[in-house]
């Protein structure tokens, strides 16, 4: 697959979703998908659900590769990845719809990545840290899509949050794809990216759109799929480049997963959090009262400083 089909795919994804969301943003407003922006004054209703404009670009994008590269589109693994990372999607939009208990976030993209690890472990991709895992590869594959699906929903709440850590995640693999030669998942992170920069465009400060469980979900299930698919090293690189949702998810823990990531909005703009620390956000507030662009801009540099390190390391072949 070579890169300008990645690339025009990423544009295709960009296009498709800056020009559907919106429509889509004016056909939520005045339903009940809409949502309190807590940080706001006032509390202005926001528009849900807006992962609907990111899944839809990313498949555009998907089928342009489709179209100009059907030679490398013919595999299981391409439709598995595919399956996965449309069913976390859906999971999400239920959710957003009807709003699912927490275990069936839980299970559902489990079930739905099942045929992503009877893929991987048909091609003979079963090795994870360096260990061979054998048959055990086919549980261990869904397990890692849905818990990157559902971390990634846990770091959210706040505009631009989300969407701009896929954009760093996203495009840390890229290169770190490039560098080691596993081009494996590059079909589905150069579509993600092109749909999460176009969705960051109306979900930046102040938003316009919310994401909903249905981008979370997806996107960190999509980042997840693109690198158990690819080498193994690839999958640590992943899972390092996971680490703050990973932190997300044991301080979220503490609080038995009650606990949400808003702060207290002062008169001068600013975020204050005096309760019990159970989130990244908590820390970063109770650290110092910012304004919320501030402190999704302290999030994103931790992560970038994250993918960051790891790049260089690769290049130096450490």
């Amino acid at each position: 697959m070579d890169l300008f089909s990645l690339l025009a795919s990423a544009m295709i994804s960009f296009l498709a979703a800056y020009l559907f969301l919106p429509w889509l943003i004016r056909s939520l407003r005045g339903t009940s998908l809409v949502g309190k922006d807590l940080h706001k004054p006032g509390k202005p209703l926001i528009p849900e659900m807006g992962g609907v404009g990111v899944i839809l670009g990313f498949y555009v994008g998907i089928a342009v590769i489709a179209l100009v590269a059907s030679e490398d589109t013919s595999s299981s693994l391409f439709f598995a990845a595919l399956s996965a990372c449309l069913g976390a999607g859906v999971v999400g939009l239920v959710d957003d719809m009807f709003r699912l208990r927490k275990r069936s976030k839980a299970v559902l993209p489990f079930v739905m990545a099942l045929p992503l690890g009877a893929a991987v472990y048909a091609s003979g991709n079963r090795v994870l840290f360096g260990t061979d895992v054998g048959l055990l590869m086919a549980v261990v594959v869904p397990f890692g899509v849905t818990s990157a699906g559902n971390a990634s929903n846990m770091l959210e709440g706040f505009n631009g949050l989300g969407a701009g850590l896929g954009v760093i995640m996203a495009s840390a693999l890229i290169i770190l794809s490039l560098l080691t030669g596993a081009s494996e998942g590059l079909f589905l992170l150069f579509p993600l990216l092109g749909a999460l920069l176009a969705f960051l465009w109306f979900n930046r400060y102040p938003a316009r759109v919310f994401p909903g469980d249905s981008m979370t979900l997806f996107a960190g299930a999509t980042l997840a799929s693109a690198a158990i698919i690819s080498s193994p090293s690839l999958k640590t690189f992943g899972a390092i480049l996971f680490i703050p949702m990973i932190l997300e998810f044991l301080l979220k823990l503490r609080g038995r997963f009650q606990a949400e990531n808003y702060g207290e909005l002062g008169s001068d703009g600013r975020l204050n959090w005096k309760g019990r620390v159970e989130s990244i956000l908590h820390l970063v507030m109770r650290w110092r009262r910012l304004r919320e662009w501030e402190i999704v801009l302290a999030i994103w540099g931790i992560e970038a400083a994250l993918c960051t390190a790891v790049i260089l390391a690769v290049a130096a072949g450490l």
